[in-house]
């Protein structure tokens, strides 16, 4: 059947018309949208149907100035740009919202050092005000992460003691931190 006679047909609301034309060209503007989307992307057949759809309603407006094939062809290819147009903004919004993440999460990790900073100033401060004994237990457990073992080789302690003045100085230590920033108010 020659093109204007299939548009005729099809203007005339022949459904037989528009199923030859959607059998005619559905392979070809597959295989464009494969090309230009890229192999098994899957909106190509969305987008075969979409030119198909705009096709059907242009088709009062189409002039013969190319053939049915070039028409299609065209609106097909303006299709795959608008995905492609899609898939940038998508892409740049999610670019935006990672950065945006990230930068909340640098943020976060800040305030956390700076928070890790000043309890450990905190701490320093306190630990000058009590007694060297402690301070000594504490820095090799706490500080320097020594086993109660070798805390207790080195300050040449037995184990026990180790363990229960440990426990009396970091009750000491609490006071004195909740003293030095209840002061801080």
């Amino acid at each position: 059947m020659e093109e204007r006679e299939l548009v005729q047909k099809i203007l005339q609301g022949d459904e037989s018309a528009k199923a030859l034309l959607f059998t005619t060209y559905r392979e070809r503007l597959y295989k464009n949208c494969s090309y230009l989307l890229g192999y098994q992307d899957p909106e190509a057949e969305d987008v075969v149907q979409e030119t198909f759809i705009t096709a059907f309603e242009k088709l009062p407006e189409f002039e013969f100035r190319s053939s049915l094939s070039t028409w299609l062809t065209q609106i097909c290819i303006f299709k795959c740009h608008n995905r492609f147009r899609q898939r940038a903004k998508m892409v740049n919004q999610e670019h935006a919202e990672l950065d945006g993440l990230l930068r909340s999460t640098a943020l976060e990790k800040d305030e956390i050092k700076d928070r890790a900073k000043e309890k450990h100033r905190v701490i320093e401060k306190s630990l000058e005000k009590i007694g060297k004994e402690c301070r000594e237990i504490i820095e090799l457990r706490e500080l320097q992460e020594k086993s109660y073992i070798e805390v207790g080789k080195a300050l040449k302690l037995p184990l026990g003691t180790v363990m229960s003045r440990l426990s009396r100085c970091k009750k000491a230590l609490r006071v004195l931190v909740e003293e030095f920033l209840k002061n801080q108010d």
